[in-house]
């Protein structure tokens, strides 16, 4: 039982971590890069525009393909998969 209350404040944590990084990120970085002539700009807006909302589309768009990716390669170690075999033993 401690062991699920311990889980479940680490998810609370790092959900509320992950919200204030990402307003910044997105205000005062991704938004300014993506509204003016800079790489990141040239690169990604045919796909997400240049205009309000194109830094957060970014965001969005990477969190989504690495949460993909981290699941992924998360499924494929077989530490992982030790580990999801005993806690369902048990």
């Amino acid at each position: 039982m401690l062991l699920a209350t311990s889980f479940s404040l680490v998810l609370e944590l790092a959900s509320a971590i992950a919200t204030l990084i990402a307003e910044p990120l997105s205000d005062r970085i991704l938004e300014p890069a993506m509204q003016s002539e800079t790489i990141l700009s040239s690169l990604f807006a045919p796909m997400f525009g240049n205009g309000a909302g194109a830094g957060m589309a970014l965001l969005y768009v990477s969190c989504a393909i690495a949460m993909v990716l981290i699941g992924t390669v998360g499924y494929q170690l077989p530490q992982l998969n030790r580990l999801d075999n005993r806690g369902s033993q048990e």
